[in-house]
């Protein structure tokens, strides 16, 4: 199951709405924008996050919680998540 860290500190599960994948349009809704996928270093292809490619531009809130297990700066909604679970 997927899980949705948002810069305020809150988490929660994800499901995607067709019970299987997220498709482009559920991830995009999640992040809040076009998607950039995040490997995290150590777990390579088993979790990714997805967050909002222009969270800079867009000046979005560091995500502090997703920043730590991502090992780098993510800004705004950050979904996690197996390859598998994405269309």
């Amino acid at each position: 199951m997927a899980t949705l860290y948002e810069p305020s500190g809150v988490d929660r599960p994800c499901r995607p709405r067709n019970g299987k994948k997220f498709t482009l349009d559920e991830l995009q809704e999640l992040v809040g924008g076009y998607i950039e996928m995040v490997s995290i270093p150590g777990d390579v292809g088993r979790r990714v996050f997805f967050v909002d490619e222009d969270g800079r531009t867009k000046g979005l809130p560091p995500n502090v919680r997703a920043s730590h297990l991502a090992y780098r700066l993510l800004l705004g909604n950050a979904l996690l998540c197996s390859p598998k679970e994405v269309d």
